[in-house]
């Protein structure tokens, strides 16, 4: 261990010379000895360098058999493996425009075989999720009405498999229409419910659709309801109320959300029941309006 000692004499101009030649001294010994041991420590690692890039030569040149054989396997394994999904992708797409094919058909025993493919497709997961809405959209309007029962049956039974399935419909049904089933007492009723629906600006009257206008004499309620079956469609419901109120028709919104009847009914379906007489009050009313 090095040190600078500076001795203690009087500082006179010998003194001090003699005192600055003994710290010059020192301090070159001390650079000498740092420098020779920071030499040292560099042979040392350039030496364990050399033997390590040795050591790997070595080793690569016994690994270069070995990564030949590998390659002249794996390269027949890659193109059968980029065939398989090329062909694969080929017949999911050729699934999809014979599904397709089958569904828009004009026959209706055509329509089912489709429906049928569709449900199989979407339960193993080979339905892309956008055909979902697009197959949900066209049934909607289809002149068959009974393809949009079995669609949505098809659905359902998917969506048992596929949760994917059951996310995607809710979707699709929610950014379509509200489906309205309504239940009136006799034809002129019926007939009233229609000019009030047609009365509405595009716009609204395309938010709201009436699949099926029931005749039934069974209500007897004094309230003209719009029931609603599930929690997240009580404000899908309130703007229904609302747009028909502004006609005259005071719907009084119930939740059966709680009762056995929603576990069946899709999400963004519900009825609407009258007695009769406040629909034909809002339709006189809106007559005289526009007369």
């Amino acid at each position: 261990m090095y040190s600078l000692k500076i001795p203690l004499e009087s500082f006179d101009e010998r003194g001090l010379r003699r005192s600055l030649k003994g710290v010059g001294l020192q301090a070159l010994a001390l650079s000498r000895a740092l420098w020779f041991a920071s030499s040292k420590e560099l042979r040392n690692l350039a030496a364990e360098l050399r033997t390590r890039s040795r050591k790997f030569a070595v080793n690569r040149a016994s690994w270069i058999p070995f990564l030949h054989m590998l390659s002249i396997l794996l390269v027949p394994l890659i193109v059968a493996g980029m065939g398989w999904y090329w062909s694969r992708h080929q017949q999911g797409v050729e699934d999809l425009k014979s599904m397709i094919d089958l569904i828009t058909d004009p026959s209706p025993e055509r329509q089912k075989y489709g429906i049928a493919m569709f449900e199989f497709l979407a339960k193993n997961g080979r339905m892309p999720i956008e055909f979902i809405e697009a197959q949900v959209d066209y049934a909607t309007s289809a002149e068959n009405h009974e393809l949009l029962p079995m669609l949505e049956l098809a659905l359902q039974n998917a969506a048992r498999e596929n949760p994917q399935v059951a996310n995607a419909y809710r979707l699709a049904l929610e950014r379509g229409p509200a489906r309205v089933f309504a239940h009136v007492p006799s034809e002129q009723a019926s007939a009233c419910l229609s000019r009030l629906h047609d009365s509405l600006r595009e716009a609204d009257k395309a938010t709201i659709l009436f699949p099926a206008v029931r005749i039934s004499q069974t209500y007897s309620g004094s309230n003209t309801e719009i029931r609603f079956f599930h929690a997240e469609d009580g404000e899908r419901a309130r703007k229904v109320a609302k747009l028909f109120g502004a006609l005259g028709l005071n719907l009084k919104i119930k939740d059966m959300s709680s009762t056995e009847w929603a576990l069946t009914t899709r999400p963004n379906s519900y009825e609407l029941w009258t007695n009769g007489g406040a629909l034909s009050r809002a339709c006189a009313l809106h007559a005289n309006n526009s007369g």
